[in-house]
C-alpha cells in the first residue's frame, strides 16, 4: 500500500551514524562477485536497491553469508558467473542495471535484465552504444529501454572512448566490460563523474591508472578478494544536513560519512550559502574518504550553480533546491536537464511540488530559477507529490519541518529504495512525522 508523510515544524539535536553508500555497496558485491577469492562488505547498504544487486548476483551462481550489515562473497573469477535461470530483476536501480549489463556483456551466457515501471522508462542507448563498439551484443526496447537482452560474448574488443555525458554510470559499464577485453581501454571525461568504481578496482588490485582525465584500464585481470568498509552514503546524509540548517535551534552529529572528493560538490555549495558545517575526524575507509558532519542552524543565502559542478551534485539537487527555497535572495542552477532522466522527471516533480506549496520557479533552457523565502520563510498547510521518487519524497518531507502547521507527501513508499531507515533517524533527532496509509 501507498503510504504518505505528514511532517510538522520541528527542530533537529542528536547524533546519528548514517547507512552504508549505496553506490559503493553496488560496486562492492558486483566486483566481490567476480573476484577470484573471497570478499567481506562490512556495512552494506540494506536498501531495496542494493538487495536486488545482491538477489542478482546469487541468481547468477555466487554464494554469500550474511550477518547483520556484513556479507561474505564468495567469487568465482571473471568468468565463473553462471547463466540465471530467469530473467535478472533490479528493481528501481539505474545503478545496478547499468553497471551489471557492462560486467554480463563478456559472459558466455545469455541474460535478460528487467526493472519496475520506473527503470523501464530510463534511458539505456547510453550504455549500449559504447559496449556494442566493444563488441557487445545487446537487443533494448524500441523506445532503447530496459528489459535489456544481453547475447553472450566472451571475446569484447578495447575501445578508445570520449564521454558524451558526464555519467558514472555509463563509465562504469565500460569498464566492467574492459576486463573482458585483451586490450587496454581508454576512456578521457571532459566533466568529472564520481569515481568509486575506479577507486574500488584499485582496491581490488586491477591495472587501472588515471591521468587528468583520462582513465586506462588493463583487460584480462582478476579480481583479488578484499575486506571493504562501505562508508556513510553522502546522498542519504544531504537531506539530514539541510534539514539541520535550515530548522531553528538544530545542531546535529552525522558520524562516517563518505566524503569522495567527486561526490560532495554540494558542501561546496552549501558552504557558499554561509552554512554552518563543519568536518571532523577525516580519515579513509580503504580508498575512500570518510569523516563526521557537524551541522547547526544557518541562515542561508541564495546560490548561483554552474552547469560544470552538476554532474557531481545531480542527486543532492532535489534537496539543494528545497535549502533554496529557505535561503535570501533567487538562486540559479545552470545546466539541469538531466534531472529529467532520473527515478522520475525531477525537474518537472521538484517544480510541481514547488508550486503546491506557492513557491516561484522560472526554467529557461536548462536553467532553474529558485525564488528564496529566508530563513523565517513558513510553508503553509498543503500537499505534495513524490511522484514514486524517493529522493522527491524525502526533500519535501525535509521541507515540511519548516510548515506552519504541517505538509503531507504522497506516495512514500519509494524512500525504501535508498534509505528505508530515514523516518527513524529523523525521528531519532527529534522530528514529527507521520505516517499514513
Amino acid at each position: 500500500m501507498k503510504r504518505s508523510i505528514i511532517s510538522e515544524p520541528s527542530s533537529l539535536k542528536g547524533q546519528i551514524k548514517i547507512p552504508g553508500d549505496k553506490s559503493v555497496s553496488h560496486r562492492a558485491l558486483i566486483c566481490g562477485a567476480l573476484a577470484s577469492s573471497p570478499t567481506k562488505i562490512i556495512n552494506l547498504q540494506r536498501s531495496e536497491d542494493v538487495l536486488n544487486t545482491l538477489k542478482v548476483i546469487k541468481n547468477l551462481g555466487i554464494e554469500a553469508e550474511q550477518k547483520d550489515l556484513t556479507i561474505r562473497l564468495f567469487g568465482k573469477g571473471l568468468r565463473g558467473l553462471s547463466k540465471p535461470s530467469n530473467e535478472l530483476y533490479f528493481g528501481n536501480s539505474g545503478t545496478g542495471i547499468r553497471l551489471m549489463t557492462g560486467a554480463l556483456s563478456g559472459q558466455n551466457f545469455d541474460s535478460i535484465l528487467q526493472g519496475d515501471s520506473s527503470l523501464t522508462k530510463r534511458p539505456m542507448k547510453r550504455i549500449s552504444e559504447p559496449l556494442e563498439e566493444m563488441g557487445a551484443s545487446i537487443n533494448l526496447s524500441s523506445e532503447f529501454t530496459p528489459p535489456i537482452e544481453i547475447i553472450g560474448n566472451k571475446n569484447l574488443s578495447a575501445i578508445s572512448y570520449d564521454m558524451p555525458i558526464a555519467s558514472a554510470q555509463v563509465k562504469s559499464a565500460i569498464l566492467f566490460a574492459a576486463l573482458f577485453s585483451e586490450e587496454k581501454t581508454k576512456i578521457r571525461e571532459s566533466l568529472v563523474s564520481r569515481n568509486h568504481t575506479e577507486l574500488m578496482f584499485q582496491q581490488f588490485g586491477i591495472n587501472l591508472k588515471i591521468v587528468d582525465s583520462e582513465i586506462t584500464l588493463s583487460g584480462q585481470e582478476e579480481f583479488e578478494g578484499k575486506d571493504i568498509n562501505v562508508p556513510g552514503d553522502f546522498s542519504s546524509a544531504a537531506f539530514l544536513i539541510v534539514g539541520a540548517l535550515i530548522t531553528p535551534d538544530s545542531s546535529v552529529l552525522i558520524k562516517d560519512v563518505g566524503l569522495n572528493s567527486t561526490r560532495i560538490a554540494l558542501l561546496e555549495v552549501l558552504n557558499s550559502m554561509e552554512a554552518d558545517i563543519k568536518i571532523e575526524n577525516l580519515r579513509k575507509f580503504g580508498s575512500e574518504e570518510v569523516g563526521d558532519l557537524r551541522v547547526s542552524s544557518s541562515q542561508l543565502k541564495s546560490c548561483k550553480v554552474e552547469a560544470s559542478l552538476i554532474p557531481n551534485l545531480i542527486d543532492e539537487l532535489p534537496i539543494l533546491f528545497i535549502a533554496s527555497l529557505f535561503a535570501t535572495g533567487d538562486s540559479e542552477f545552470f545546466g539541469v536537464e538531466e534531472l529529467r532522466h532520473k527515478e522520475s522527471d525531477r525537474l518537472l516533480a521538484m517544480q510541481s511540488g514547488l508550486k503546491n506549496i506557492e513557491i516561484e520557479t522560472i526554467y529557461n533552457s536548462g536553467k532553474l530559477t529558485i525564488e528564496g523565502k529566508g530563513s523565517d520563510y513558513l510553508i503553509d498547510s498543503g500537499t505534495v507529490d513524490s511522484f514514486e521518487d524517493h529522493r522527491i519524497a524525502m526533500a519535501f518531507i525535509i521541507a515540511g519541518l519548516r510548515s506552519k502547521k504541517n505538509l503531507v507527501v504522497k506516495n512514500t513508499d519509494c524512500i525504501k529504495t535508498s534509505f528505508p531507515d530515514f523516518s527513524y533517524l529523523l525521528d531519532s533527532l527529534g522530528a514529527k512525522i507521520n505516517e499514513i496509509q
